[in-house]
């Protein structure tokens, strides 16, 4: 009997996040319209964090408003 691996929000994130930059909010709807995935904007936003700090992604600043990207 296989056991289902639970697939963390900074996985989920790393599947949509590509060159061109997105906001948390962006993120956030693209993870459900593409997924279904209904991850609360905090969840992301600290995920976000999370792989900034370990260098998997990066981001800008747009008008005040943080944009993450590859």
């Amino acid at each position: 009997m296989k056991k289902n691996k639970q697939i963390s929000v900074a996985e989920r994130i790393i599947l949509i996040i590509d060159k061109q930059p997105k906001s948390a909010e962006e993120i956030k709807k693209e993870l459900k319209d593409r997924f279904g995935y209904n991850i609360k904007l905090e969840d992301v936003r600290v995920n976000l964090l999370y792989l900034l700090r370990r260098g998997k992604i990066r981001r800008k600043k747009e008008d005040k408003i943080y944009k993450y990207y590859i």
